[in-house]
């Protein structure tokens, strides 16, 4: 029971920041005033607080108190995971800005898995391209395999730092592939991205693998934009 306040707490805290109606530098009020507020233990209160010092939202200063914190400026990576991890409602602007992230390590990956490919990576990669061209009307399996087509590149890459990374993001892919493949024209302006990675991949051109697949991703960056600006609301977690 009190996890579940704990946790209703931190969101109610952290949606207060992201609003703006706390603002960097605002003083939280005292752990005494904030169980009263929240009909809880000063426990409670201490447990919800301590998370939130650790995701970045907030600072607590000896014999001061506990303040907003710049946390676009100071928040560690945890932060980002738990951004993309949770049921809430996601700034448009932060799935944007993933999404360029995603650009920039996935296109260095491309170009370094295709130095790492063997003859049956190849051959893999090929039959994962002609099973989407098989299914290219169908976006629930077009997504599913667009996913495992990432995942080997980014396993064949043998980053293990940015595989974590890309580990983390599932959320966000799913989310975009999801909303990319809902409109039919993006699978026929996407897959000869696809072949044409995957004819770098035969040659063994890991330059020419690393260009198109930027190529391939900013046309997937700007269709998916496109379509989240009519969207009221993002939510990466959908809830049962």
């Amino acid at each position: 029971m009190d996890k579940k306040l704990s946790h209703k707490i931190i969101r109610d805290i952290k949606q207060k920041i992201l609003s703006g109606n706390l603002k960097t530098g605002d003083r939280l009020p005292a752990e005494r005033e904030l169980a009263e507020q929240y009909g809880v233990s000063r426990i409670t209160i201490r447990n919800a607080i301590a998370r939130l010092v650790y995701l970045g939202f907030l600072q607590t200063l000896p014999q001061s108190g506990t303040f907003i914190a710049d946390f676009r400026k100071e928040a560690p990576l945890e932060l980002l995971v738990d951004i993309i991890s949770s049921n809430e409602e996601v700034d448009q602007s932060i799935l944007i800005e993933l999404l360029e992230l995603r650009k920039i390590f996935e296109t260095y990956c491309a170009g370094r898995a295709v130095i790492r490919m063997t003859d049956p990576d190849r051959a893999a990669l090929r039959g994962m391209i002609s099973s989407m061209i098989e299914n290219k009307k169908k976006p629930a399996q077009l997504a599913e395999i667009d996913y495992k087509v990432h995942s080997l590149l980014m396993e064949l890459a043998g980053n293990n730092v940015l595989r974590h990374l890309f580990n983390s993001f599932k959320p966000v892919y799913q989310f975009y592939l999801k909303t990319f493949y809902s409109i039919p024209q993006n699978a026929a302006g996407i897959l000869p991205y696809y072949k044409r990675y995957c004819d770098a991949a035969e040659l063994r051109d890991d330059r020419v693998a690393a260009f198109v697949m930027g190529e391939l991703l900013d046309f997937a960056e700007q269709a998916t934009v496109k379509l989240i600006g009519k969207l009221p609301s993002i939510r990466l977690n959908k809830e049962d």
